[in-house]
Parts: structure tokens; sequence; C-alpha cells
């Protein structure tokens, strides 16, 4: 089962520092259910930095997973308690990076609700930030983000 939601997703990078940095897309993806996930489907805007990538995430229960395919290209699993070494391919060229999960909360159901990752990411030789992503999801035809908790 596939349906159109409109997806926004709010990412939160806090330095070493505690100087948080905020980015907000709202776009139109895809919600699916298979056999044993839920996932969402959308594309990258140039808002994100990432124009011709196309995000894939699947929440499995215990764990997310999130695939980046075109201008970049990104597989990385947050699951609460680990972490994760993988490839961050740019255009500028690959970074190693380093994901230590800390928390998942999915609420994401029939094509409605909210997905929040937080977790510690380290771009080899370049950052090491605290992220936090909240992902609302809502059907096309609601006007309004019920499941916003601000």
């Amino acid at each position: 089962m596939e349906k159109q939601v409109m997806i926004r997703c709010k990412s939160i990078q806090r330095d070493e520092r505690g100087k948080a940095e905020e980015v907000v897309l709202e776009t139109p993806g895809v919600y699916g259910e298979d056999e044993d996930c839920r996932y969402l489907i959308y594309e990258e805007t140039s808002l994100s930095g990432m124009e011709g990538t196309t995000t894939t995430i699947r929440m499995y229960g215990d764990h997310v997973t999130l695939s980046r395919q075109g201008s970049f290209l990104q597989e990385t699993e947050y699951r609460p308690g680990t972490v994760a070494k993988s490839e961050y391919i740019t255009p500028a060229g690959p970074v190693e990076i380093t994901v230590s999960s800390k928390e998942i909360t999915d609420t994401v159901s029939g094509g409605k609700g909210r997905l929040r990752l937080v977790y510690d990411i380290e771009m080899k030789g370049l950052f090491s930030h605290l992220n936090e992503i909240i992902i609302d999801v809502r059907e096309e035809s609601e006007t309004s983000w019920k499941s916003e908790k601000n």
C-alpha cells in the first residue's frame, strides 16, 4: 500500500558549544508499508542542499534506515545504543560518517504521525554534532500538522 503524503522534515544540529542551527523542509512524498517496515520517500530540494537526491526512510520498530540516491549517496542505520559507520558520497567526494544513535520516537502509521531521531554524528575531519530530526507526516488532503508538539 502506498499513498501520497506531505512531509515536513525539521533538522536541528547542535555544535560542541550547544549552538543550534535549524533547517525545515516541507515536500510532497510517498508513505508505504510492506511486510517488514513502513517507509517514506521524498525528493530533496535546494533548501536541504541535496537537490537531485531521493531520500527513503524505512521504519522497522526498533530501528530506522535512511537511504539517499542521486547527487548524494548515503546508507545509514539508526538503532538506539549503537554506533554505525558509513560512507556519505557527495559531489565533492566521499566522507566517512559515524552515527551514535540516542533515541527513536515513532508514531507514524497509515500515512500520518511523527518520527523523531536523536543522534551524534561525526563527519571525519569536518565536524561532530548532536542532531535531532523531526519528521511530521500527514495525508495530502489535511491542511494542518496535527502531530506537531512544539
